[in-house]
């Protein structure tokens, strides 16, 4: 009787032991695992937060509604994409600076707001912009959310640079004729003359308070916009 009560507590024993073990191994096991799933999830987040830099955008419509109210007065609409993509067509007044052009310090007016136009969501020189720019101590800068391929979808107005070749681009453009220009230089009305030929032609002769494109591009935030802006190629009378 005694032999059969210490056999069976020591049997009772046993297999407390044995469950004691096994929690063990469970809550071990289980342990590792959600560590190990956390550094996974960790490593995910970094790679994604690498993948897709932050920026702070702003949407097509908002854009277009800021256009509407202010006409992108306080703001500088700043194209990165190639020279051959903005020729082609670009939202209307933005300046095109690819990234071989940078840095944009001298080119753009500091106290504006900085939206930058990619070609879509995709576009890595994005990132690339909005880091060089802040480098240059710039601080209120956007970018357009899906970039160009986004605002055509939401017929948002562009322009392009248009080809000489072309009748119907070529219908699109205002010319003036000679006497035209000379009444209005007469009668001093408010104008820029715009010649755009090269420096040697420009110093050989050109119309009076005329001037050479490098020197508008100086002074074009001092432009009104009441101003007459005209662009003469080869005008002579």
């Amino acid at each position: 009787m005694e032999e059969n009560r210490k056999e069976h507590l020591a049997l009772v024993v046993g297999f407390v032991l044995i469950l004691i073990v096994l929690i063990i191994t469970l809550f071990r096991w289980d342990s590792q695992s959600n560590k190990s799933s956390s550094a996974k999830q960790g490593s995910l987040s970094s790679t994604k937060s690498n993948e897709n830099p932050t920026f702070a955008t702003i949407s097509p419509s908002s854009l277009q509604e800021k256009i509407l109210i202010n006409n992108k007065a306080g703001m500088t609409l700043l194209d990165i994409r190639s020279f051959e993509a903005f020729s082609n067509e670009h939202i209307v007044d933005s300046i095109g600076i690819s990234l071989d052009e940078f840095p944009v310090g001298q080119k753009i007016d500091a106290r504006n707001q900085i939206i930058v136009i990619g070609q879509n969501s995709s576009d890595e020189d994005i990132a690339k912009a909005v880091e060089k720019i802040k480098e240059e101590k710039f601080k209120n800068i956007l970018v357009l959310a899906g970039g160009m391929d986004t605002w055509k979808q939401m017929l948002g107005l562009t322009v392009h640079y248009g080809d000489p070749k072309s009748f119907i681009d070529q219908s699109k453009v205002s010319y003036l004729d000679p006497q035209e220009l000379h009444d209005a230089i007469e009668s001093k009305a408010p104008l820029y003359i715009i010649d755009v030929r090269s420096k040697d032609d420009f110093s050989t002769g050109h119309i009076a308070a005329s001037l050479g494109h490098t020197r508008m591009i100086k002074r074009k935030h001092t432009a009104n916009r009441e101003e007459l802006i005209r662009i003469i190629r080869k005008l002579w009378f």
